[in-house]
């Protein structure tokens, strides 16, 4: 019997990924995915596409969503599963958002001309496809114009902090992306903890108590930014806590990423599906 799979951390064209939500849905299949969850960056326009494509067909589909979280130091992403995508407040958030991606992408077009460094912003705009514009879409359009060898190498010279084309993005609080999730009836899951530069697991869980009054019901322990020893510690912490454990691969496309695994040889273990599954029982 083939070992069940699951993958609740995927993108696709809607936001920046390079695969559209119905291919994902063909790609997970393909690759023997039983479970998948879409949980593009501050936007939920993917899930009705890839909803008329699952339906019907041998894969359970998780709406979902990523949201980009303001924070002093590291990256700090809350990603909300079973969302309802229709929900009036959280699509009203996601609108403003994008409205507010779009106009930072023009401005960062801006800036990298003012270094010399010259693309077109219709250009930015055909690569996202019609989703939400983000930097690793001016990343691609800056590789192709021999800017940069690849999107890695991009940001090692572009678009961060003290870098030509840098400009800060809109971003909600934790609170806020909490309070969203859940008023949509979902489940709120802190995404790849690794990313938040805390000085050590002890900083971490400390962090962690503030999150859990406002709502937090998870962590995803296995994520591709992740060590072993991260996994293990992160692992024993969520259970600790009496928290979720949740899993993805950050699936683009375009990064060497496995969907349905965590590290090239570690398949996501499907056991956390049936642990949220019993998590959201009446």
């Amino acid at each position: 019997m083939t070992e069940k799979r699951i993958d609740l951390h995927t993108h696709t064209t809607a936001s920046d990924g390079i695969v559209t939500p119905s291919g994902l849905i063909d790609f997970a299949l393909e690759n023997h995915i039983d479970v998948l969850a879409i949980t593009d960056h501050d936007t939920v326009d993917g899930i009705p596409g890839a909803m008329d494509r699952a339906a019907g067909r041998n894969i359970v589909l998780i709406p979902g969503i990523e949201f980009s979280v303001q924070w002093d130091r590291g990256t700090f992403h809350i990603v909300g599963l079973y969302i309802d995508h229709e929900n009036e407040p959280l699509r009203s958030r996601v609108n403003w958002l994008a409205e507010r991606r779009s106009s930072r992408a023009r401005r960062i077009v801006e800036d990298l001309d003012g270094h010399d460094v010259h693309i077109s912003f219709d250009e930015v705009l055909d690569e996202a496809r019609g989703g939400v514009v983000g930097k690793p879409h001016i990343a691609r359009v800056l590789v192709r114009h021999g800017y940069s060898e690849n999107t890695k190498d991009v940001f090692s010279h572009f678009l961060e902090k003290g870098k030509p084309g840098y400009v800060p993005k809109e971003k909600v609080t934790y609170e806020e992306a909490i309070a969203l999730i859940k008023g949509a009836g979902g489940v709120p899951i802190l995404a790849h903890p690794g990313s938040l530069e805390f000085r050590d697991y002890i900083d971490f869980e400390n962090m962690l108590r503030n999150l859990m009054k406002a709502g937090l019901e998870g962590i995803e322990v296995y994520s591709e930014m992740h060590s072993a020893g991260d996994v293990s510690a992160f692992h024993d912490i969520a259970t600790r806590n009496n928290l979720l454990i949740s899993g993805g691969s950050d699936f683009h496309g375009d990064k060497e990423e496995k969907i349905g695994y965590y590290a090239p040889e570690n398949p996501i273990p499907f056991g956390i599906y049936e642990a949220l599954v019993r998590h959201r029982m009446p």
